[in-house]
């Protein structure tokens, strides 16, 4: 068993400190399942998949016409005209039926704070959701040396930092001595003032794994989206129209739904941006005739239809240093099966 925490966002409530089991490891994480499971039921997503499960016929086809109407505008919007009422139900019940969840690294592990990793995770879309500001999580991320944007950039007026409730768990993560475990991080280790707690402290300095005044690092774009207002996109996420591609700047290359991506003749090449410390083992990728999920650490980056039709067993990633930033890049090469131009990459479910 391992020790964990919730940070309610209501400051009269005490912070909680919770049990689970690590017999799951990294790729079964209680904590994880937790988390998503609290955010899934708080958010009414339970209450959702049951009113779909529901609807009758009549209901099903006026749902199945407004994704329709969503994605006239898009361009996937072709593909999602061609779909048969039925698929697109269940796409849509496949989406509020699953469980996700928002995590942020607070820590990564390095070799000064002995491979300790520490992460957050909230509500996947909890600005929104108008959930109030969580100041005691909020203070600890700064406090672990993570910057904040200044409240007057936000395009949507609310202050900058963590929303709704907040889990917080710590981990041993060491690659070079195969380690991944859950450890205890109790109610006490985030007592007091925060800026003298022994293992923040260490979080601040070179090499500690905290952010020494950068933005805290996002397992998926959420962030961003959110404070463009176009929601989230991940598995169980917003069921908002695609935005259209924006040019990056380099010859060939679009950015769109939290990547970047490109193309030749033969094959698409797409990429994300991913926290320090990433690892392969963290990755799983689906690839599928004419599909694509992209998941680190549990936490879902791209899930959808693609353009055309992929060769499945020529498609790979990989997952190295991003020369431009502190992070690392996720780069998923998708085989084509015909020559033929993508329109787009994957059109987010």
């Amino acid at each position: 068993m391992f020790k964990y925490v919730l940070i309610p966002a209501g400051e009269s409530e005490p912070i909680q400190t919770l049990t689970a089991s690590k017999a799951g490891g990294l790729s079964d994480d209680e904590l994880a399942k937790n988390a998503k499971n609290y955010f899934f039921e708080q958010g009414g997503g339970a209450a959702q998949a049951k009113a779909l499960e529901d609807a009758s016929p009549e209901e099903k086809k006026q749902l199945a016409q407004q994704i329709r109407d969503q994605y006239a505008s898009s361009p996937a919007s072709k593909q999602v005209a061609e779909m048969d009422d039925a698929s697109i139900f269940n796409l849509l019940k496949a989406q509020t039926g699953s469980a996700t969840c928002e995590i942020t690294c607070l820590t990564v592990p390095m070799p000064l704070n002995g491979h300790k990793a520490v992460s957050m995770y909230g509500d996947d879309n909890a600005r929104n959701k108008d959930y109030p500001l969580n100041k005691r999580a909020t203070a600890l991320m700064k406090a672990c040396g993570h910057a904040l944007p200044a409240d007057a950039s936000n395009e949507d007026g609310k202050p900058s930092g963590m929303c709704g409730d907040i889990f917080v768990g710590r981990c041993h993560d060491n690659e070079m001595d195969d380690i991944w475990e859950r450890i205890d991080l109790t109610a006490d280790d985030i007592a007091g003032d925060l800026d003298k707690v022994e293992w923040c402290r260490t979080a601040r300095k070179k090499g500690g794994g905290g952010g020494h005044g950068g933005a805290a690092a996002s397992l998926s774009n959420t962030l961003q989206k959110m404070s463009k207002g176009q929601g989230g996109d991940q598995e169980g996420g917003s069921t908002a129209a695609a935005s259209p591609p924006v040019t990056t700047g380099i010859p060939g290359e679009n950015e769109e739904n939290g990547y970047k991506w490109s193309q030749t003749d033969e094959e698409v090449e797409i990429r994300f941006a991913v926290a320090p410390g990433t690892k392969a083992k963290y990755v799983k990728v689906k690839f599928g005739y004419k599909s694509l999920k992209v998941a680190v650490a549990g936490q879902t980056l791209c899930y959808g239809d693609t353009w055309g039709s992929v060769a499945v067993d020529e498609s790979t990633f990989t997952i190295q240093d991003d020369p431009n930033s502190e992070g690392r890049e996720l780069s998923i090469s998708l085989s084509k099966k015909e020559k033929e131009t993508w329109n787009f990459a994957v059109m987010t479910k």
